[in-house]
């Protein structure tokens, strides 16, 4: 029988519309006045809770395995009463400032939720504010769905933000006001990494719904067919602001390439039309006696003249051979 529950970072009774919050010390005093089903929020970096998990005989042998093991792969195996598996999240600090991809593990049946995490999530934090605002789950199934709502309303917001980001660098790179890379690199792997997770919750769900492995009485199924098509539409919009970032990416190269290459083929002409009247001017500038013109009163004026002379022909010589425009 559930009576402690080390290392509990919040818990939810639910009964009769109503969400009573415990912690592990209240947890024993608020069981007996009996509740609907209830939701335990768990840190796995706490001992005490994997302690917990490791002795809780009604947590099934393979979710236990999957809370307690290394593997974070996003996932869904269902049962007739419920399932477990792990889903994703968002990272987050104290400050509440967004870190990169979570995961969460859980499992429930019809009257329990477990959730455990190793680091802070944005969507299990959110969730809890909304039941202590009085917007109740029905059961533990829909609280679930509720989790993937708040991940999926967060990368909306997030993929809005990228959007416009986007398409702000876009116009300064058509408008020829800037060629800056630096700023489209994190954009890329940030659009990568939520293609990645949707990616793979779509592969979830579907493993989790194929007739192989569908379980038609877990009360998951009626809330997996919107997820996926959730899943699915921001992939696609994941997928497509990635290829977006890319195409802009590879014109920035292209620009930066060919202003490259105007430079160097300008740095060649010049070298080209001065290299003669160079060669010209040090052989006369030689300290040498019998040069020519050594002692002509307009000596200097001469080889001036000649070296004139010697880049409008090289110059001539490249518009023929078309080097030149």
């Amino acid at each position: 029988m559930l009576e402690r529950c080390a290392g509990l970072i919040f818990g939810f009774l639910f009964r009769d519309g109503q969400a009573a919050r415990v912690q592990d010390e209240t947890l024993a005093r608020a069981l007996p006045r009996g509740h609907d089903w209830l939701w335990l929020h768990l840190s796995l970096a706490d001992h005490r809770a994997r302690r917990f998990l490791d002795g809780w005989t009604d947590l099934p042998e393979d979710a236990r395995e999957l809370m307690l093991g290394t593997e974070d792969r996003i996932q869904v195996h269902l049962t007739p009463q419920g399932g477990w598996g792990v889903l994703p999240d968002i990272e987050r600090d104290f400050a509440d400032h967004s870190l990169g991809s979570g995961r969460f593990f859980f499992w429930l049946d019809g009257t329990r939720l477990v959730t455990a995490r190793r680091h802070a999530l944005r969507a299990v934090e959110y969730l809890r504010a909304r039941i202590e605002r009085g917007d109740l789950p029905d059961n533990p199934a829909h609280a679930l769905a509720l989790l993937q709502e708040e991940f999926v309303a967060l990368l909306e917001q997030r993929l809005a933000a990228l959007t416009r980001d986007l398409g702000h660098i876009e116009d300064e790179v058509l408008a020829d006001r800037g060629n800056d890379q630096s700023r489209l690199g994190p954009l890329r792997r940030e659009l990568s990494r939520y293609a990645r997770e949707f990616s793979g919750l779509r592969s979830a769900i579907h493993r989790a719904t194929s007739t192989r492995h569908s379980v038609s009485a877990s009360p998951l199924m009626e809330h997996l067919p919107q997820l996926a098509q959730d899943a699915e539409d921001f992939d696609r919009d994941a997928g497509a602001l990635s290829d977006r970032a890319r195409l802009l990416y590879e014109e920035i190269e292209t620009r930066i390439a060919s202003t490259t290459n105007r430079s160097l083929s300008a740095l060649t002409v010049i070298s080209t039309l001065l290299l003669p009247p160079t060669f010209l001017v040090g052989a006369f500038g030689m300290n040498l006696e019998g040069i020519t013109w050594a002692g002509h009163p307009h000596g200097f004026a001469i080889v001036l003249g000649l070296c004139g002379l010697l880049v409008a022909g090289v110059y001539v010589v490249l518009r023929r051979l078309r080097i030149l425009p």
